[in-house]
């Protein structure tokens, strides 16, 4: 093919190339292409991070599984001041107390679990302020039964802050994530007895019921229904 007949050709390309795609297609093309790549490297990098992240997850459980296990033996015994701030345990051993594993593996349960430690300790210790920031910590886990001990304790908190309907909300809130009626029944009736206090006898009725057909013949089953007939309401 000779020189000429080569630029001839070209020309023909081009030619065509301006009938089949014309410059505004084009530049969609070239901007969608540009587009279509970015989109596959953010989903590239995503997989990477969920990735990273999972085995970082891992990593920050087992370290804090690992520190808890040092330190609580110091909040079984009593010894809060040791079991909150750390330091040298009864055993003789260096251990991180529960508020720095509360706060360093804050995305783990087993870091809200060190908060929900840490606020009994405190509560413990009459230190509510500071309980209820670790209770409100704790109740991010994903275990029903520490959310359901943190609802508890933000109740408790609550209770000597004299905040009584909200002591109550708190409690029926820990009351509905447990499976098991004894101690169900017993978070439904400190909230009934609270909006009792808080002057809400008609939410208090409603819950004391609800107890009575839980568990009618256990402790807080006879409780309720003698707290029904101080209200004036008739047991069957």
């Amino acid at each position: 093919m000779s020189h000429s007949e080569e630029q001839e050709e070209l020309k023909i390309g081009t030619k065509l190339s301006e009938q089949i795609v014309d410059e505004e297609s084009a530049e969609k093309l070239k901007k969608n292409g540009t587009i279509f790549g970015i989109i596959v490297v953010i989903v590239l990098a995503a997989v990477g991070y969920y990735y990273y992240s999972m085995s970082q997850l891992e990593k920050s459980t087992q370290e804090a599984a690992m520190a808890l296990s040092k330190i609580l033996p110091e909040y079984d015994a009593g010894n809060y001041a040791v079991a909150l701030n750390g330091g040298t345990t009864s055993l003789g051993i260096d251990a991180t107390g529960l508020v720095s594993i509360a706060n360093k593996y804050d995305n783990t349960n087993e870091g809200k679990l060190a908060a929900l430690y840490a606020g009994n300790a405190y509560v413990n210790s009459n230190q509510f302020s500071e309980a209820k920031t670790f209770f409100d910590k704790a109740s991010g886990s994903d275990s029903k039964v520490v959310q359901s001990g943190a609802y508890a304790g933000l109740a408790l908190c609550d209770e000597e802050a004299g905040n009584l309907e909200s002591a109550a909300d708190n409690y029926k809130k820990a009351a509905e994530k447990l499976q098991e009626d004894v101690l169900k029944s017993k978070y439904l009736y400190f909230a009934a007895l609270n909006y009792e206090q808080a002057g809400k006898k008609d939410d208090a009725k409603n819950i004391y019921q609800s107890v009575v057909e839980l568990s009618e013949n256990s402790e807080f089953g006879n409780k309720s229904k003698v707290r029904l007939s101080m209200l004036g309401t008739k047991i069957d």
